[in-house]
């Protein structure tokens, strides 16, 4: 599927992809521009911590990519699992709402992930690409706070069992992670203001 016509059917009338596909992909987005910060970087100064930081983000924008699709299937499983005769309605809407509550999970901890990178590599990038970072933060934020969001309305349509408890653990973890969240944007916001008017980066 291409950028274009994933956008076209998120446009459309149908119920898929939605929200949680959309997330997906602002974090893979958001993994990219990380990977193209290190990227730039690395031609005037490599070294092996910005070479480990590109295979980081690569492969986070893989997994993030990976999710968006699941995502897609996850939900149509449960608008089919509700079709399903009533003998078999009941155990079918609980498993397809149990992928469709960990899918969103991936989603916010690989976001997570997103986030904490960039925390690793904010004072070694160039300065042409802290502008870039600060977007590749905004998104992995706003992909976090979405994926988490979903997870959330889809539990509540679960028993409290032990995939429930877990997975609200995990949300409640993913929540705590607010404060660096902000120590991060404040560092942005610092690195930022001594660029000052830095011209564009270099070819």
């Amino acid at each position: 599927m291409t950028l274009a016509s994933f956008l076209d059917r998120l446009a459309s009338g149908e119920p898929a992809p939605g929200g949680g596909a959309a997330a997906a992909l602002a974090g893979a987005t958001a993994a990219a521009l990380v990977a193209m910060a290190c990227r730039v970087t690395a031609r005037r100064a490599p070294s092996e911590a910005l070479a480990a930081a590109v295979d980081a983000a690569d492969e986070l924008r893989h997994r993030l990519m990976a999710l968006m699709h699941e995502d897609v299937e996850a939900y149509a499983a449960v608008l089919e699992s509700r079709r399903a005769p009533s003998e078999r309605r009941a155990s079918l809407v609980d498993a397809a709402m149990r992928r469709a509550t960990t899918v969103p999970l991936d989603t916010a901890r690989a976001a997570a992930e997103v986030l904490e990178l960039s925390a690793t590599i904010l004072e070694a990038v160039r300065t042409s690409v802290v502008g870039d970072l600060w977007v590749a933060v905004t998104l992995a934020g706003a992909a976090l706070d979405a994926s988490a969001l979903t997870a959330r309305v889809n539990l509540q349509e679960l028993a409290e069992d032990d995939f429930a408890r877990v997975a609200r653990d995990t949300l409640e973890r993913l929540a705590a992670g607010a404060h660096a969240r902000r120590a991060l944007a404040q560092r942005l916001a610092a690195r930022a203001g001594a660029a000052g008017h830095d011209a564009g980066r270099p070819a």
